[in-house]
């Protein structure tokens, strides 16, 4: 009985009451707090939220960045071709067309050595030649003039002056030009004509001749100006370039009713020539 006496209380200690059980199971899955280990989730949770913020900005920033650069100027989404380089000023030496040698060029990108504007020195020569070839021109018109005449057709005569002084007008007017642009002029020595026929048609096969050889001059002006950047030479030759194709068609015209025609065809022609330069004379 004493031993028994002696466990009873033993028993009651060890059983827990039931508001110990009760308390127990709420507190049953939830983490122990140690006195000696402070929780640190509350303070980590600040730097946490920054870190993810910044990591997200900078994601959606590259993101958006990559998306502009792959846009077209009208805003449409293009891809890069592949093996394109746009050339530096640093490094155009070493690039080379369609990928032989360095990377290629895109088509539509000008290379800056091509991009000089200002008066090129064949521009410049061109020019103060051409003073001189139509003041030749005009000697040779003249020449033409003075065979047509000594052999009374007169009416061919006067047509060959008039085109003698239009020459000669437009050396003047190109030499006024390249003055005004403070562009050197050195007028060449004129060689003598050819003065020197056995027919009509070879006079003004002759004239063709010259002509269209007058036309490939201001053709070459015209083409060294476009090189240089220099429009304003191109617009002042705009009207050259069409009484060029108004004479050769002209003198094309004639040449090919004198050849093979008869006597009187012939005076009917220097007839109608004279008609014409009698009438230009008096605009």
């Amino acid at each position: 009985a004493s031993s028994e006496a002696r466990r009873e209380p033993s028993r009651q200690k060890k059983t827990p009451s039931r508001a110990q059980q009760s308390q127990q199971m709420y507190y049953v899955g939830m983490p122990s707090k140690s006195k000696s280990q402070p929780s640190q989730t509350k303070s980590n949770r600040p730097i946490m939220k920054l870190y993810f913020g910044i990591s997200f900005l900078l994601f959606h920033s590259a993101s958006a960045f990559s998306y502009l650069n792959s846009l077209s100027p009208n805003g449409a989404a293009i891809a890069s071709p592949p093996n394109t380089y746009a050339p530096s000023s640093t490094s155009s030496a070493n690039i080379s067309v369609n990928g032989e040698g360095g990377s290629a060029i895109h088509p539509h990108v000008a290379s800056p050595a091509t991009s000089t504007i200002g008066p090129s020195e064949e521009m410049l020569t061109l020019i103060s030649r051409q003073v001189s070839v139509e003041l030749q021109a005009s000697q040779a018109y003249m020449a033409a003039s003075i065979w047509f005449r000594a052999r009374n057709m007169d009416g061919m005569a006067a047509w060959m002056l008039d085109e003698s002084d239009e020459e000669r007008g437009h050396g003047k007017q190109i030499l006024e030009f390249a003055l005004k642009n403070h562009y050197p002029v050195k007028l060449e020595p004129l060689a003598a004509p050819q003065s020197e026929w056995f027919s009509p048609p070879e006079v003004w096969e002759t004239i063709l001749g010259l002509e269209q050889q007058n036309t490939r001059n201001l053709l070459n002006i015209a083409h060294a100006a476009d090189v240089c950047g220099m429009y304003g030479v191109k617009a002042f030759l705009d009207p050259f370039h069409v009484e060029q194709i108004e004479a050769e068609d002209k003198v094309g015209g004639i040449l090919a009713k004198i050849q093979g025609a008869s006597d009187t065809l012939m005076w009917e022609l220097d007839h109608a020539l004279g008609v014409e330069a009698e009438e230009e004379s008096h605009h």
